[in-house]
């Protein structure tokens, strides 16, 4: 008889390829996966909190977006990239029924992105205005959808 070298057990073909690697070896046979040393994917404490609050903002999770450290993270970074940040923090604040503090924050990253003519900054500030549907809103509001109104980048 001949041995049974890489295989994945009886069954169709295409199921024993798909339990194979690409190189033909279980998973078990294989060389594990060195650190990269080059520092792509280095997690610093400042990309983790700010991967924190966009997750906490797409959740809803107040505790999430709200810490002491999110106000920090907002001194940081391009600015581009800080007005993304802030309009996290702004969709923390509205999840914790902070109104007049979340539009504060998004008018803000409108500015900016209207600045940079940031087509993304634009449609996320009009994600968190969406995000608050009342019956008669705010003034503070009514002036954020007055800034929007015929905003096209």
């Amino acid at each position: 008889m001949y041995p049974r070298k890489n295989t994945a057990g009886a069954g169709s073909a295409p199921t024993a390829a798909a339990r194979l690697g690409p190189d033909g070896r279980r998973p078990d046979e294989r060389a594990p996966i060195a650190a990269s040393t080059s520092g792509a994917a280095a997690f610093t404490p400042t990309k983790v909190a700010a991967i924190r609050i966009a997750c906490g903002a797409r959740l809803g999770l107040t505790n999430w977006v709200l810490t002491e450290d999110s106000e920090a993270l907002l001194g940081t970074g391009h600015d581009k990239q800080r007005a993304l940040l802030s309009l996290n923090v702004a969709a923390g604040h509205l999840a914790g029924g902070r109104i007049e503090a979340a539009f504060a924050i998004a008018g803000r990253a409108l500015d900016t992105g209207l600045k940079y003519r940031s087509g993304r900054i634009v449609e996320r500030a009009r994600a968190v205005r969406r995000s608050l549907t009342t019956a008669s809103p705010p003034k503070v509001v009514r002036e954020f959808d007055t800034r929007l109104h015929g905003v096209y980048l």
